[in-house]
């Protein structure tokens, strides 16, 4: 009885450990209170060093008090593009001076976005028949944490101009005007009410007029009904 007893404990003690442990090491969300967002071709760019000391950067993919990857900065300041990712970087300030003590470290949450890819499927039309514009797009992160948003544009040139209210995926124009339009798909990750790293696909609609009513003149030919007198 007590060798089962022992058992049970022990199975509950290691459920409950590896419940704790698989916890502890979940990465950050786009959603995570404190997290400061990165685009995914972002740098990241400290404040310059405090006089006569340098940076120390140390990475972890989970919150730690040990993190033990160094990483290299750029112009003495700069956490680059290419050593950018999710997780937790750690900064300390040691001075240059021989024998010099380093700081505490500042824990820094960082998540960066999975870059967007959006485009459009387009549909010409006759001016008095508008079809939709298709956006495509498909969200690389997890939808719950990171929801889309969208809004379309009319493009002239290089400057864009926001269509009221064309703020789904799909877009059907609304009195449009006869030639070539040329319209924007905008993408974004939406956070706390707040939108990231828009990316934008164009495409340039030719919209057709209504042809001219037809005036046809019947002529006399075989089988055509004639006046005649009786």
């Amino acid at each position: 009885m007590k060798k089962i007893l022992y058992q049970t404990v022990l199975t509950i003690a290691t459920v409950m450990l590896c419940s704790f442990l698989n916890l502890s090491a979940q990465t950050l969300a786009p959603n995570t209170p404190g997290v400061n967002l990165f685009c995914a071709d972002a740098d990241l760019t400290l404040p310059t060093a405090p006089i006569g000391s340098d940076w120390i950067v140390k990475y972890s993919a989970t919150s730690t008090t040990s993190p033990s990857l160094g990483i290299n900065l750029s112009g003495g300041n700069k956490i680059a593009n290419a050593d950018l990712k999710t997780g937790y970087y750690y900064l300390s300030s040691k001075a240059t001076a021989a024998g010099s003590c380093e700081s505490e470290m500042q824990e820094i949450p960082v998540y960066v976005f999975k870059p967007l890819m959006p485009t459009v499927t387009p549909a010409p039309f006759c001016v008095e028949s508008p079809l939709a514009q298709i956006g495509n797009i498909t969200n690389p992160e997890d939808p719950a944490k990171a929801p889309l948003a969208y809004q379309w544009y009319t493009v002239v040139g290089t400057t864009e101009t926001a269509i009221s209210g064309a703020t789904n995926k799909d877009y059907t124009p609304t009195a449009p005007s006869v030639g070539n339009t040329t319209y924007r798909f905008k993408v974004g990750y939406e956070i706390n009410g707040n939108k990231y790293c828009p990316q934008s696909a164009d495409q340039t609609i030719t919209i057709t007029a209504k042809p001219t009513k037809p005036t046809v003149t019947i002529g006399t030919a075989q089988g055509t009904a004639t006046a005649v007198t009786f």
